[in-house]
């Protein structure tokens, strides 16, 4: 015997599934231009880009930024942001997010 229940069930899981794909790519997105918009920032207004925030934020921000470049073998962005840290961040030492590569494979 057929159960429309079942049916509805059904139906509506694939739809929550769909939206949380579409929830999951939209925050790949974000992430990915937020750290293109990032660097473009720090490449365009050096020291300025960082007056005023947290060096802690500022940290994570460009240890996730290495993580992304790294994984798309844009080494000419980690080496600018390797030598930013260096002449605007004295004592940071680079250590690229593990868990954006996780993220991105969502």
């Amino acid at each position: 015997m057929f159960n429309y229940e079942d049916e509805d069930d059904d139906d509506q899981r694939d739809r929550l599934e769909e939206m949380k794909r579409k929830v999951i790519e939209k925050s790949k997105k974000e992430f990915v231009k937020g750290c293109y918009d990032a660097y473009e920032m720090l490449a365009t207004k050096g020291s300025q880009a960082i007056e005023g925030t947290k060096p802690k934020e500022i940290q994570t921000a460009i240890n996730r930024m290495m993580s992304l470049f790294l994984i798309k073998e844009e080494y000419e962005r980690c080496e600018f942001l390797k030598k930013f840290a260096q002449q605007h961040m004295p004592g940071f030492e680079i250590n690229p997010d593990k868990s954006v590569q996780n993220e991105l494979s969502l």
